[in-house]
């Protein structure tokens, strides 16, 4: 649930005071809300990147209330809170009291009860950005799958892909079902390399790492201007597709973290572990881009149980880096992990059968993973 508080300014404080004084404490004007009718009321953001504090922005509007006729500070953070954002918001009602007076309204009459719980380290929260990054990436295409995808009610292509399976290229389906891949490919590489910065630029082994790090002029350039990290240029240097590059690049941070450890184990009675099937949608994603084939058999059904694998393989690389560095654990709140909720996919063959397992074995293997784990629940969130 969002986190709300509301400072009541004293009758000759202005919005422009009020604007000045949020500037000061760090927000940032983000326009007015003219959109939604009431161009006087001004817009504000607050985020902290730095050490990975923030997790969501804290929304601030300031306007003029008619009922007590003063100027107001709303400020609200969304229920993905860090316990920096959600200190910081308190601090912002008690600075705008300090600096004016007047009287402030919070959610739980003093936050009881929203507090996220303490922080966590650095590298713990860099962590967790990546995977909620990952949430985010993945709710796109869930989307289009579930509200924006949709067929003619008749292929009248059908019958003649039966008698030239070829045809099937021209299946809006099967297109989709071979573009979305790509995406698919792009998200997982941005897991594992955002991941990877986080933990690069707390890791006691950076120096040795950067030492063998050859960055580009513009590179340095960006480094200069503040606008890229050490850490965030160094990972555009190394490969993140292939997994066994990625495996590699982790075990240069620690030599017994092996991050593809969980995929390689058998899943559930499948032929074919995480690890594989990974593999095969890099695979996938680059005889389409680099060779423009086209996977005829490949429909939404099928896509489903690729994006299953690919939700259970990064949830389950997610759990042993926590338990490898003994932090807390906990998935993001979202649906897109909640896999008991996702539609099971057809399986039309005893292969495809093996292959494409059910969505409760999917959901039950990450509950059962999770009780395995010693570490605690993911303070510094609010469920």
């Amino acid at each position: 649930m969002s986190y709300e508080t509301t400072n009541y300014l004293p009758k000759g404080v202005t919005q422009r005071h009020a604007i000045e004084f949020a500037e000061l404490l760090g927000y940032i004007r983000d326009g007015t809300y003219a959109h939604l009718g009431s161009p006087g009321t001004f817009s504000l953001i607050y985020y902290e990147g730095k050490d990975y504090k923030s997790w969501e922005p804290i929304e601030m509007s300031i306007g003029i209330s008619s009922e007590r006729n003063a100027v107001y500070v709303h400020t609200r953070t969304r229920v993905g809170r860090s316990h920096y954002d959600f200190t910081m918001q308190n601090k912002t009602v008690r600075e705008f009291r300090r600096r004016f007076g007047g009287s402030a309204v919070r959610d739980g009459g003093n936050g009881d009860g929203y507090d996220p719980g303490p922080p966590v380290p650095p590298a713990a929260s860099g962590c967790y950005l990546a995977i909620q990054r990952f949430d985010r990436n993945l709710t796109r295409v869930n989307m289009y799958l579930h509200q924006g995808f949709s067929l003619p009610e008749h292929n009248c292509l059908q019958p003649m892909e039966k008698i030239w399976p070829q045809m099937r290229e021209l299946n809006p389906e099967v297109f989709i079902s071979n573009i979305i891949p790509i995406y698919l490919v792009s998200a997982l590489e941005d897991y594992f390399k955002s991941t990877y910065i986080a933990l690069l630029t707390y890791s006691c082994r950076k120096a040795s790492i950067l030492k063998g790090i050859r960055l580009s002029g513009e590179q340095l350039s960006l480094i200069s201007d503040g606008r890229l990290t050490v850490e965030e240029a160094a990972a555009e240097t190394l490969p993140f597709q292939r997994l066994a590059a990625i495996g590699r690049n982790f075990n240069d941070i620690d030599s017994k973290l092996d991050v593809l450890a969980p995929l390689k184990r058998p899943y559930r009675h499948r032929k074919v572990n995480l690890l594989e099937r990974m593999e095969h949608l890099v695979t996938r994603r680059h005889a389409l881009i680099h060779g423009m084939q086209f996977d005829i058999n490949l429909d939404r059904e099928k896509l489903e149980a690729v994006i299953h694998d690919l939700t259970v393989s990064v949830s389950r690389v997610y759990q042993l880096i926590t338990n490898h560095f003994v932090w807390p654990f906990e998935l993001p709140l979202s649906s897109n992990f909640c896999l008991k909720s996702r539609r099971k996919p057809r399986a039309t063959t005893r292969n495809e059968t093996s292959e494409s397992p059910g969505t409760s074995e999917l959901s039950d293997d990450i509950e059962t993973a999770s009780k395995r784990t010693s570490s605690p629940k993911l303070s510094g969130r609010h469920s």
